[in-house]
């Protein structure tokens, strides 16, 4: 268990809001998300412009959501920088505002503090929601399939061309950066809402560890197979190693992993 486990198994120990994407508040029926990124950590301002750093805190929050069968609807912004670095954060709060705005969200609140480095924190919360219709990691069943999105991937490949130069064509270098730089947004909330899913998890991590946690909370062995086909523009340029390995490990895909009945597609 490294520290970051620990510290989550701190407070999530006999809490019943903490081990989804999102909680749930049964008050108001709402459900609420929040994730944060660090300069240095998340983004490199040397790589990264300021639009790019706002939109990947909206979606990792706005995926989150998604994921529980929810639509974002309120958001709380908080933003940490040093002086020398004001106009920058103030060109990446205005670009995360638009981005809030085209989206049909509402800032309801936040803050702004001082720090050696950027640091930003957003949270959503959705609009009402029925506890029955909010998904799960742990809801999954026997003989449920295995359902994610196409083309996961390109992130990890975009990071590693990033920082170590990679000799892959032109074509497959350009789509890996795009990706990482600045991640695909899908909006499905209205696709969940209209399909039968049991079980849900955002791939914020990798494949990997988000299939081995829905299995752990659902109590249930998952089995995959047929992952040629998740990428297949990858899986044509790559060795069967290679392809494996960026399609297991790759994060920060902002796209789901969910489980429902075969026949219900």
């Amino acid at each position: 268990m490294n520290i970051e486990e620990k510290i989550i198994k701190n407070f999530s120990f006999n809490n019943k809001f903490i081990g989804d994407d999102c909680a749930y508040l049964k008050d108001t029926k709402q459900l609420i998300s929040t994730d944060s990124i660090t300069e240095n950590t998340h983004f490199d301002l040397k790589k990264f412009t300021a639009m790019q750093i706002a939109h990947r805190l909206f979606i990792s929050n706005f995926s989150d959501i998604q994921s529980s069968g929810g639509e974002p609807k309120y958001a709380l912004f908080n933003i940490s920088f040093p002086k020398k670095k004001s106009i920058l954060a103030l060109s990446i709060s205005k670009n995360l505002r638009n981005m809030i705005k085209k989206n049909k969200i509402t800032i309801i609140g936040g803050d702004t503090t001082s720090s050696k480095d950027i640091f930003l924190s957003l949270t959503l919360i959705s609009k009402k929601i029925d506890r029955s219709r909010v998904i799960l990691r742990s809801k999954s069943k026997v003989n449920d399939e295995i359902y994610l999105f196409k083309n996961i991937g390109f992130s990890k490949l975009g990071f590693l061309n990033l920082y170590q130069n990679l000799d892959i064509p032109s074509s497959l270098r350009k789509k890996s950066l795009k990706q990482f730089l600045h991640p695909k947004f899908y909006k499905y909330f209205d696709i969940f809402n209209k399909l039968p899913i049991n079980s849900s998890m955002d791939i914020s991590d990798s494949l990997y560890s988000t299939i081995k946690e829905m299995a752990r909370q659902s109590n249930k062995k998952f089995v995959i197979d047929n992952l040629s086909s998740v990428n297949t523009t990858l899986s044509n340029n790559l060795s069967y190693n290679k392809y494996m390995k960026l399609i297991l490990i790759s994060g920060e895909e902002y796209v789901p992993v969910f489980t429902m009945k075969k026949d219900n597609l």
